[in-house]
């Protein structure tokens, strides 16, 4: 039963209240509690047993100013209700002009009203109750000869005189915000229930766990991490606690990406170390820790993951990096979720620098073969005899300057886990013979040897041109194409998806900002425009790129202007002409200020946070110079 309670500023607004409870269709799941309480007592009001308040105008921005612990829904102030108000007003009075004066965010526009009823209307909100008796004068200097308000304001405009109309709240308002009190009440519980539900988890499992914020200091743990700490852990700083965990933490907040099988000797008992970086709109905002100790068994095991990691076998990005505004990038992520569940081939289809290799990582990590090796190779990269061996290995003396003993191709090193191939097309055709045999065979023998190896590999491959087009011509095997090609995920470009543009400069610009350790710029909306409206054909690379180029040629250190954005965009336009300001000499400071106000179009604050200091400072250079 969700326990709702009115409070009510006059007494025929508890009718309203009773005629809505009536016509709720879920009336049988609510019990609720009206009162009509004055302003000044409103604080003094029992608000036990209750999930949810609802009050209008000054009581309710009171009772949400006091924090509680249930949400306060306002009653807002509905057009109905404020036409059925004037009207009054005008039948009742012949006012001039009209004083709405109240609590109100909804009567900013209500002044457009004046000339449908043929008078004046002005707004004025208090800053709280002792404040309406001057706003009332005020009204009063400016002609108002007639008051429109809630209680409060109607009180007290009727024993200063005025000719005073009582706002009152329709069913439909009132409706509404019972509405958004029962949804707060659902929302709020199944939050309770989500959070008890972890705090279960998180104290019941054996594995610590601590959350350590961007600044160093733990925020959450668990029983099992304060028993390892066998001291308080709120607020410590993680490397006077764990020293052992500090650089770890700090690589997976500095790169954003998450460790794994980290291993430390602790007091001759082994840990194993994960960290993942918790994300925030694209930045890390802190870290997750996880740690166990690790038997003799499992400590081979992460021995095994570690030596992966060192090699660069493990995939390093999730879904979760990808950085986008949805669209076609939500659903293209939806879909690759899907074929990781999956063991079958993907052949991942998209135009250089969509980000093929990210997608490939994201299947791999939430795939079965996680705990697997994760190997990548771009088959563009390297000539035929060298790509060869580098996929299939060779054995001892196989040809001249092997190395002895032979070595493990990428097929043997991906066993158990996943083998990425970009720019499958470049692959020559007799690789591609051989690559066939493998995926039909599930065995990879070495070049010069007589014997083969059993591989439990999947393949991910990638490709920025048309297979299908290269069969045709006969440059690349249809049978292979059928191999590969069982689950097909295509990328769009960039062009095709304008919201990622914004979304994606905005991460790349918080991550430069972040390793220079430099203060975020704002960005003109017209710079942003310039961003909209070039095609990127070097896609989500090309973005980074000139993330790093704006950075570097933008005039002022606090913004990025329309201009800057232009010269990133066209290199060539930037080695003609070299940003303005910059290029000025420094003991121009005079110019350098009056060229900010220009660009800000004379306003003092933009144009202070574009030099990098407070708008006094700005006040006392233009004095100086005679243009304050």
């Amino acid at each position: 039963m969700k326990q709702v309670l009115f409070i009510a500023p006059y007494t025929e607004m508890l009718e309203t209240i009773q005629a809505v409870l009536r016509r709720y269709p879920e009336r049988d799941r609510i019990a609720t509690r009206t009162a009509v309480v004055p302003v000044d007592d409103v604080d003094h009001i029992p608000l036990s047993p209750c999930d949810a308040v609802v009050a209008r105008g000054y009581s309710a921005r009171r009772l949400k100013s006091e924090n509680l612990d249930v949400p306060v829904i306002e009653i807002e102030i509905g057009g109905y209700d404020v036409l059925t108000s004037i009207q009054e007003c005008r039948k009742r009075f012949r006012p001039r002009n009209i004083a709405f004066v109240g609590f109100y965010s909804a009567f900013n526009g209500i002044a457009k009203f004046a000339e449908v009823f043929d008078c004046g209307i002005r707004v004025y909100i208090p800053r709280d109750v002792d404040d309406l008796d001057r706003v009332l004068e005020e009204a009063r200097a400016d002609g108002c000869d007639a008051v429109i308000g809630g209680y409060s304001a109607y009180d007290r405009a009727i024993a200063l005189g005025f000719n005073a109309i009582g706002l009152r709240s329709g069913e439909e308002a009132v409706g509404h915000a019972l509405e958004e009190a029962v949804r707060a009440i659902d929302l709020i519980r199944q939050e309770r229930i989500r959070a008890e539900t972890y705090r279960i988890i998180t104290q019941s499992v054996k594995t610590g766990i601590v959350y350590v914020d961007a600044n160093g200091f733990i925020r959450e743990q668990n029983g099992a991490a304060r028993s390892l700490a066998r001291c308080k852990l709120d607020a410590r700083r993680l490397d006077e606690v764990f020293p052992f965990m500090a650089e770890s933490y700090r690589e997976s907040l500095r790169k954003a990406r998450p460790i794994f099988g980290e291993l430390r000797e602790i007091g001759g008992a082994t840990l194993s170390l994960d960290c993942t970086p918790v994300m925030v709109q694209g930045m890390p905002g802190g870290v997750v820790i996880s740690f166990e100790t690790v038997a003799a068994e499992d400590r081979r095991a992460a021995l095994e993951q570690r030596r992966l990691s060192e090699r660069r076998l493990v995939a390093r990005h999730r879904f979760a990096d990808i950085v986008h505004a949805g669209g076609p990038i939500a659903a293209a992520i939806d879909t690759a979720r899907r074929y990781a569940r999956l063991s079958a081939n993907v052949l991942i289809s998209g135009e250089t620098g969509t980000g093929k290799e990210l997608f490939a990582q994201g299947i791999h990590i939430e795939s079965d073969r996680r705990k697997g090796p994760f190997v990548a190779i771009n088959c563009a990269t390297l000539p035929a005899p060298l790509l060869e061996s580098e996929l299939f290995g060779y054995a001892d003396g196989a040809f001249t300057g092997s190395a002895r003993g032979g070595k493990a191709g990428l097929f043997e090193l991906a066993d158990g886990g996943t083998l990425f191939l970009d720019e499958i097309a470049e692959l020559p055709l007799g690789v591609q013979a051989s690559l066939l045999r493998v995926l039909q065979e599930g065995e990879v023998r070495r070049i010069g040897a007589d014997r083969v190896h059993p591989v439990d590999v999947r393949v991910i491959a990638a490709t920025n041109a048309d297979l299908s087009e290269l069969v045709a011509q006969g440059a690349f095997r249809r049978d292979l194409l059928f191999r590969l090609d069982v689950l097909e995920l295509h990328l769009p470009p960039l062009r095709e998806r304008p919201g990622d543009v914004t979304a994606l400069f905005a991460y790349f610009l918080k991550r430069a900002c972040l390793r220079d350790g430099v203060p975020l710029p704002q960005v003109q909306e017209a710079a942003l425009d310039v961003l909209r409206n070039h095609d990127f054909p070097g896609n989500v690379r090309e973005l980074s790129n000139l993330v790093e180029r704006v950075g570097a040629l933008r005039q002022f250190p606090h913004l990025i202007t329309a201009a800057d954005m232009r010269r990133a965009v066209d290199p060539a336009a930037a080695t003609a002409g070299a940003p303005r300001i910059v290029a000025r000499p420094p003991e121009d400071p005079r110019a350098r200020t009056l060229e900010a106000l220009a660009v800000c179009r004379g306003n003092r604050n933009a144009a202070a946070r574009m030099l990098g200091i407070d708008r006094t400072t700005l006040w006392r250079r233009l004095r100086r110079y005679g243009e304050a």
